[in-house]
C-alpha cells in the first residue's frame, strides 16, 4: 500500500485506468456469453429457458379440443414397417399417407404408405387403401393393385393426371417412383414407365399444379439425397463416427448414417404433362431443380397474387428455395421457356435449417398484416424451432418473408421437437384456422438405441394473436407421445369438422376423429373441375365482415395429402354472406347468402367430367 502511496499522480491514474480496463472487459465477456446463449435457438437444451409460465399460458375462452383414436375400430389395421430398426435415414424418415376419393362416391378413401418389406411375407407391411364406405374403411389394397410390394414407401398423392375425371396415386419410394392410373373400375394399373416418372432417385414430396397454364397437371418431385444402402449397413456397424450432443433429455448418441449433411444431395424433377399421358423432366431447363438442396416437401401456389403458380421448396440441412413464376408478367407473358426466377435469398426464405412440412395460408390478420397473400408455416428439426413466415409486399412488388413464430407463440415451444406433418385448418370452426403438428424425434432413446424418442403432437388453437398448444387437455390419443411423420386432414365421416390421419413410423396409423364440441358450423366448398383448373384455385369466403382465404391444394404436409374439399369455419353464422372462386384459368364464381353445409361449384366451361381438348 505504501507504495501506491508513493506513487506519482500519473502511475496512480494509470493502475486505474488498467484496472477499469480489466474488469470492464471481464464483465462484457460475461455478457456476451449469456446473451448468446439466450439467443442461440441451435442449442438442443435451449427448451429451459422457456419458463413455465409460456408454456401454459392458456385464455380463460379457449375450447377444449377432443381428439379420439378410431382407426382399429373404423376398419384401417396395418402396421408401418418390418423387422427392427437398423439406424439408416430412409427408415427413420418414415412414410405420408392420402386423403382421396378414388372411386368418386363423396366420400374421401386413405392410402397409406409403409417402409420396405425385405424379409417380410408376401402382402405383409405393404402400402394399403382403405376404401371409406360411409365413415367406415375396407382395405381393398390387393384389389386395387396399389400395395406396391417391393417399394421402399415414402410419401403419395392423389391426382388427375390424365384428365379423365378420376383419381389417379403417385407414390414416392427409396427407388423407383410409381404412377398408378385409375382405370375407373376400382383397378389401378402402373405406368409410371411409360409415363416417363420412374424417377431412381430417393423421391419423397411431390407437388402438383398446372404451371405453364396449358390444361395439363404438372408433377414436381422432391429427391432427398444419394443413399447407398449397402455401403451404409456396411458402415453402421461402427460406431466410430458417432456424435454425441446434449439434449433435453439427456446427453444422445447420433449416429453418422442418420445426419442428412453426410450425403450428396440430388437434383428434383419437374415432369411437364406433355397431355398424351406421357411426361418430360424440364427441370434443370427451367432452373428449379435444386440440385444442392436435400428436398422433402414442395407447393405449387400463387404467392404474388398474380394468378400464375410460383414453385416453394423445403429442403433439409441446406436452404430452402423459392422460384418465381413470372409468365404473368405483361413484358414476358410470351416467354414459357424459362418461366421461374430464384427468389430464395431476396424474399428472405432461404432458410438453412432442417425444413420437414410445410402448410400455406393468409394469417397476416393476427399480426395486423394481412395482404391476401399465402403466409407459411415451416416444422424444423430439434433446437431449430418450427416457423412462420408471414408475407410482406414491399415497395416496388417485392415479396419478403419474415419470420414471427415467436410473437405467434410458435417458436419456443416447439425447440425440443422434431416436427414433420402439419396443416392450417379450423379444428373448432370458429372462423379462424388453427394448426395441427406431427412430432417424433429422430434422436434414439438412452436405454435402448434401437428406439426413437417419442414426442407428442401439438394442437394449436388460434387465439386471435397468438397459438396456444391445447393437445395435452385433447384427450389421450392426441396427448400420448409418438413416432409421427406423416399428417393428413380430411372430414372422413361428413360431419362437417377436420378430422386427422397420422401415420406413425414403425407403428399404427391414427385417424384421430374430431369430437370437439362446439357450436361453430362449417362450409364445405368442393370444386367441380380438371384438377389442372383446381389446384391453385383461390376461395374467398365473407361472413359477418370476416374474410377466409384458401389455395386448394398448397397446404402439402410432409409426405402427405389433405383432402382438396376445403372446410370452412363460420362460427355462430348460419350462412356465408360471399363465396368467390378463382380457377386457375382467371375464370371467377361468385355466390352470395350460401348456407352452412356443403356446396359444388362448378367450372362453367370445364366441368371435371368433360376433360379439355387436347
Amino acid at each position: 500500500m505504501w507504495l501506491f502511496k508513493a506513487a506519482t499522480q500519473r502511475q496512480r491514474r494509470l493502475f486505474w485506468a488498467v484496472l477499469a480496463t480489466v474488469v470492464g472487459t471481464g464483465a462484457l465477456v460475461v455478457l456476451v456469453v449469456v446473451m448468446r446463449r439466450m439467443r442461440d435457438t441451435d442449442l438442443a437444451e435451449a427448451g429451459d429457458q422457456i419458463t413455465a409460465e409460456f408454456r401454459n399460458l392458456v385464455s380463460a375462452n379457449a375450447p377444449t379440443f377432443h381428439f379420439t383414436d378410431v382407426a382399429q375400430a373404423v376398419g384401417i389395421r396395418m402396421q408401418h414397417g418390418p423387422g427392427e430398426r437398423r439406424r439408416i435415414l430412409p427408415e427413420d424418415t418414415g412414410s405420408g399417407l392420402a386423403w382421396g376419393d378414388y372411386d368418386g362416391d363423396g366420400d374421401p378413401d386413405l392410402y397409406v404408405v409403409s417402409l420396405g418389406v425385405v424379409g417380410a411375407k408376401t402382402g405383409e407391411f405393404t402400402n394399403k387403401l382403405f376404401r371409406n364406405d360411409g365413415g367406415r374403411f375396407t382395405d381393398v389394397t390387393v384389389h386395387a393393385g396399389v400395395a406396391d410390394p417391393a417399394g421402399f414407401g415414402m410419401g403419395a398423392s392423389f391426382a388427375d393426371f390424365d384428365n379423365d375425371g378420376d383419381l389417379d396415386l403417385y407414390v414416392t419410394n427409396h427407388g423407383a417412383d410409381r404412377l398408378f392410373r385409375n382405370a375407373g373400375n376400382g383397378r389401378f394399373t402402373d405406368v409410371a414407365h411409360a409415363a416417363g416418372v420412374t424417377d431412381e432417385h430417393w423421391s419423397t414430396g411431390v407437388a402438383w399444379g398446372d404451371f405453364d397454364r396449358d390444361g395439363h397437371l404438372d408433377l414436381y418431385v422432391c429427391n432427398y439425397l444419394r443413399h447407398d444402402d449397402a455401403v451404409v449397413a456396411r458402415a453402421s456397424a461402427s460406431s466410430a463416427k458417432d456424435a454425441q450432443m446434449s439434449t433435453a433429455n439427456g446427453p444422445a448418441t447420433v449416429p453418422w448414417t442418420l445426419n442428412p449433411s453426410a450425403f450428396d444431395p440430388v437434383p428434383n424433377r419437374l415432369y411437364h404433362n406433355n397431355g398424351n399421358g406421357t411426361f418430360t423432366d424440364v427441370a434443370e431447363r427451367l432452373g428449379v431443380a435444386d440440385a444442392q438442396g436435400r428436398s422433402l416437401s414442395a407447393t405449387f401456389a400463387d404467392l404474388d397474387g398474380d394468378g400464375w403458380l410460383d414453385l416453394y421448396v423445403n429442403n433439409d440441412a441446406s436452404p430452402n428455395s423459392l422460384f418465381r413464376n413470372h409468365c404473368g408478367d405483361a413484358a414476358e407473358a410470351t416467354d414459357r421457356l424459362q418461366p421461374f426466377a430464384d427468389l430464395s435469398t431476396m424474399s428472405g426464405t432461404a432458410d438453412p435449417r432442417a425444413s420437414m412440412g410445410l402448410s400455406l395460408g393468409e394469417l397476416g390478420s393476427m399480426l395486423d398484416s394481412a395482404d391476401e397473400l399465402p403466409d407459411m408455416f415451416l416444422t424444423h428439426w430439434v433446437a431449430q424451432e418450427d416457423a412462420f413466415y408471414i408475407s410482406v409486399m414491399m415497395p416496388g412488388g417485392v415479396l419478403e418473408y419474415r419470420d414471427k413464430s415467436r410473437q405467434l407463440g410458435l417458436g419456443e415451444v416447439s425447440i425440443d421437437t422434431v416436427g414433420w406433418g402439419c396443416t392450417l385448418a379450423d379444428l373448432d370452426l370458429d372462423g379462424r384456422q388453427d394448426l395441427a403438428v406431427a412430432n417424433g424425434s429422430t434422436l434414439e432413446r438412452r436405454d435402448n438405441a434401437q428406439m426413437l424418442l417419442a414426442e407428442p403432437m401439438f394442437l394449436y388453437w388460434n387465439e386471435g394473436r397468438r397459438f396456444v398448444n391445447l393437445a395435452p387437455s385433447a384427450g389421450s390419443d392426441a396427448a400420448a407421445p409418438r413416432n409421427a411423420r406423416g399428417l393428413a386432414a380430411a372430414d372422413f365421416d361428413a360431419d362437417g369438422d377436420v378430422d386427422l390421419a397420422l401415420n406413425i413410423n414403425r407403428g399404427r396409423p391414427l385417424l384421430l376423429r374430431n369430437d370437439t364440441k362446439t357450436p361453430g358450423r362449417s362450409l364445405t366448398v368442393i370444386l367441380d373441375a380438371p384438377d389442372a383448373l383446381c389446384r391453385g384455385a383461390r376461395i374467398e369466403t365473407v361472413t359477418s365482415g370476416r374474410k377466409q382465404l384458401r389455395w386448394v391444394g398448397a397446404d402439402v404436409s410432409f409426405l402427405s395429402q389433405h383432402d382438396l374439399r376445403q372446410i370452412i369455419g363460420l362460427g355462430l353464422a348460419k350462412a356465408v354472406d360471399r363465396l368467390t372462386i378463382r380457377f386457375l384459368d382467371g375464370v371467377e364464381i361468385t355466390e352470395t347468402n350460401v348456407p352452412a353445409g356443403r356446396i359444388t361449384v362448378k367450372h362453367p366451361l370445364h366441368p371435371q367430367h368433360s376433360a379439355p381438348p387436347r
